[in-house]
């Protein structure tokens, strides 16, 4: 007997187009939002650091309570729908004014600016994620249903976060500078993302049924100490969150690992402590490689984005070979050892570093993190599934909540690791008042110890990233028949209850 289908082709196809366009924003703030707050606003690496440490620490109890909300929620379009159609616009706003510098370059003016605005975007855009991925918990009971719409949903999402690492460099390294660089980017991917995401909102239809009783916040807790499963993603993803520095950080690898050393500083600059500059200097002169100063950060970011993709894309076929637990533990490994063989290769002269070789190993290492940016949300909607089976309850929004968290979390915590300890070395920030006779930015030279230290920060910190994730994972046992066996519970409980089509 043939098993019935419930999701639509326009639910994939606006779901998909909304993840991609939702990824723009997303990776605007997560990619960039270190670099514009140094360079665009003139706050210091602790600053700027700072900055995204306390926002995600607000996230830490944003992101629950919105999930504690939509499950609360009551209306005509179900719990998780309305939220797609009202958080757009505060989105849009709110992206616009965090990559706007109103004040003084440096000043405590600018410093707050930047940290209302950062929780501001935070909290917007945790109003539309947690439903927005909570979403595929509902809209299908079938768990291949629910793998294949994730995995396609996040082949959009990585396509939409490539589309601003194209872009955003380009315009950044024009004559536009800094500031107005990234003032116009986040007004490009505010409108096109927000634009994007709505659409599902459209077409989708809530399917699973609801929970007859709605939980109070603390019977919610109460509740969640019982997932087992949550509790070890939760525990795996923090532990790894340092696994993404090398994508977070393309921008730094870029400018000091590659254009640097491709650069005749003596063009730029008249004495070895860079001081003055040199007459009429021209930046593209000094720059003497065949790809554009402006797009070597773009080729790092697609070269980890390509090897995401086709991990992604395979992710489902793997699924029906292996359990998500030993993909998990396999992509880890892998990545270790990407990471640590990156390390020995190019440390034996960071002053030249062979781009093709690098963009090899980027390949490389995006492989393991396509399977991440798919397999936590198929954990995810598996801890709700683990969670009803345990206590008859479903908590998607709260479970899903932790996903929008994590991914915050994994950013941050990157952000922060890398940013405190480069703060410890003799890094020189940009000063967006040295450009030259075109308007283009000047970047300093950077000494060898720190490009060594960037490097080791985006290889040997992402390596050890890799292990850690690893030990919450084997005490993971919702697999194999213990998982067979609560999935045909559900489908009797849930039959018994009736599924809305």
């Amino acid at each position: 007997m043939e098993q019935k289908k419930y999701l639509t082709m326009k639910e994939r196809i606006c779901f998909t187009v909304g993840a991609f366009g939702r990824s723009g924003i997303y990776t605007l703030m997560s990619m960039f939002t270190l670099v514009f707050f140094q360079n665009g606003a003139g706050l210091s690496l602790q600053q700027g650091t700072t900055i995204i440490l306390i926002g995600r620490v607000f996230d830490a109890l944003n992101d629950p309570i919105m999930g504690m909300l939509v499950d609360k929620t009551h209306s005509k379009w179900g719990k998780m729908r309305p939220y797609l159609l009202f958080a757009p616009v505060p989105i849009a706003i709110t992206t616009i004014l965090l990559f706007t510098a109103p004040f003084e370059h440096g000043s405590t003016a600018a410093f707050v600016w930047a940290l209302v605005t950062y929780i501001l975007w935070g909290v917007a855009f945790t109003v539309q994620d947690v439903p927005f991925w909570g979403l595929s918990s509902v809209i299908t009971p079938l768990e291949n249903e629910r793998t294949s719409f994730i995995s396609t949903a996040r082949l959009g999402s990585t396509f939409g976060g490539i589309l601003p690492a194209l872009l955003v460099p380009i315009l950044y390294q024009s004559n536009l500078g800094y500031t107005k660089g990234f003032f116009v980017s986040a007004v490009i991917f505010a409108l096109l993302g927000c634009g994007l995401s709505i659409l599902i909102f459209f077409v989708s239809k809530e399917r699973v049924p609801k929970m007859d009783h709605t939980p109070s916040f603390k019977e919610t807790f109460v509740v969640l100490g019982k997932d087992k499963l949550l509790i070890i993603v939760i525990f795996a993803s923090i532990l790894g969150s340092t696994m993404v520095t090398a994508n977070q950080c393309a921008d730094y690898i870029g400018n000091y690992l590659i254009i640097q050393n491709y650069t005749d500083f003596s063009q730029i600059f008249t004495d070895a402590s860079q001081t003055a500059l040199v007459n009429n200097v021209d930046a593209a002169a000094a720059y003497d490689f065949w790809i554009p100063r402006g797009t070597i950060v773009t080729t790092l970011t697609v070269a980890i984005g390509v090897g995401m993709v086709p991990a992604m894309a395979l992710f489902p076929v793997m699924r029906k070979k292996f359990s998500l637990k030993q993909i998990y533990i396999g992509s880890a490994l892998f990545g270790f050892v990407v990471h640590a063989l990156c390390y020995v290769v190019l440390s034996q002269d960071v002053t030249k570093i062979n781009i093709y070789l690098l963009w090899v190993f980027l390949f490389l290492m995006g492989l393991p993190l396509g399977i991440y940016n798919v397999i936590t949300y198929a954990l995810i909607a598996d801890s709700v599934d683990y969670l009803e089976w345990k206590t008859g309850e479903r908590h998607e929004g709260v479970c899903f909540s932790f996903q929008t968290f994590l991914s915050k979390v994994n950013a941050a915590i990157a952000t922060f690791v890398f940013g405190q300890i480069l703060n410890q070395t003799d890094f020189k920030a940009v000063n967006k008042d040295l450009v030259d006779v075109a308007g283009r930015q000047i970047f300093y030279e950077q000494s060898l110890d720190t490009q060594k230290m960037l490097l080791a920060l985006v290889t040997i910190v992402p390596a050890v990233g890799f292990i850690l994730t690893i030990i919450p994972m084997f005490f993971n046992d919702y697999t194999g028949k213990t998982k067979e066996k609560a999935q045909k519970e559900l489908e009797k409980a849930r039959i018994a209850k009736g599924i809305e089509e």
